[in-house]
């Protein structure tokens, strides 16, 4: 994930983890280091492909996760590979404040 410089940013970040299913998605990928395919990742949350993909979308866009599609040698498929992107967020009301620059224009006159 680059960093956080919007509220924009903060924003999709936090919106793309308020999710259980997302959550365990990063701790699955946080804990099995090298990449996931997509079908792996749903067998092991005993989730659908389908429903994995929804939700790595999400990750994805949000730049928490990235993917590779790598084809399979002497077959005609591929398969989508998933990283996890290694980030730290951390949220206060300061900065908050921070990435409105200042809030000069929140503060009561």
């Amino acid at each position: 994930m680059s960093e956080v410089k919007s509220l924009e940013d903060l924003a999709r970040a936090m919106d793309a983890l308020g999710h259980p299913i997302r959550l365990r998605i990063i701790a699955l990928l946080k804990l099995n280091g090298p990449p996931l395919y997509l079908a792996d990742i749903a067998k092991r949350l005993g989730i659908s492909r389908a429903l994995a993909k929804v939700h790595l979308n999400k990750l994805q866009r949000a730049g928490l996760v990235i993917s590779r599609v790598e084809l399979i040698p002497g077959e005609a498929r591929a398969l989508r590979y998933y990283q996890l992107v290694d980030f730290k967020l951390i949220v206060d009301p300061d900065y908050i404040v921070k990435l409105i620059g200042g809030g000069d224009e929140q503060r009561a006159k």
